[in-house]
């Protein structure tokens, strides 16, 4: 994943832009992607189809961040990666002949295995569950859909902080994600230390 550098405002509590995490989130994922929000998924029986998406995508996201291994344990991890570069494009695939969208405009994010936090310049209202929607890859139109619901919104000057606290996912999507999220996390930290 080709990282964006870290969005150049934060909560307003998180404070030193080098802290570790958000509100003791000590491991997330600081960056500035394309996303918005819906109200609900419809229909209400896609649900299942898209947390099957949202697992193929992070499954593919992982396997394009991390070559297959070489010699002969790496035959079995080289039929699974292809396995899921083919899922990817048969879910891309999918998505185009639902019509082309445009992306959102991109926002400040932080997102850890179980929170998503947001900058916008509207008010979206405390208590409301919304889907989340997050383009990861700005080359790949698959957001990650993370269902929800508003717990806080802070104003830090002109915009608005939102905290998402993300429903319980499967374990398999669940487990997939935190991998994700400390994965850039780690990233992050490693420039951070480089001084880049």
């Amino acid at each position: 994943m080709n990282e964006p550098a870290p969005p150049s405002t934060y909560p307003p509590d998180l404070g030193d832009a080098a802290a570790p995490g958000v509100r003791g989130e000590v491991v997330s994922l600081h960056a500035r992607l394309p996303m918005d929000w819906v109200e609900t998924i419809t229909p209400e029986s896609a649900l299942a189809d898209v947390m099957a998406d949202n697992l193929t995508l992070l499954r593919a996201l992982w396997m394009l961040d991390e070559p297959p291994a070489a010699g002969d344990a790496g035959r079995a991890e080289a039929t699974s990666h292809l396995e899921r570069r083919l899922d990817l494009l048969l879910l891309m695939a999918s998505t185009a002949l639902r019509g082309m969208q445009q992306l959102p405009r991109e926002r400040d994010c932080v997102l850890s295995a179980h929170r998503l936090y947001w900058a916008s310049e509207e008010s979206i209202g405390v208590g409301r569950r919304v889907w989340a929607r997050i383009w990861l890859r700005h080359r790949i139109a698959l957001p990650l859909m993370l269902p929800g619901q508003i717990v806080e919104e802070e104003v830090d000057g002109e915009q608005l902080w939102h905290r998402l606290d993300i429903e319980a996912l499967e374990p398999a999507l669940q487990n997939d994600l935190e991998r994700l999220v400390f994965r850039h996390h780690r990233r992050q930290v490693a420039r951070q230390r480089a001084g880049l």
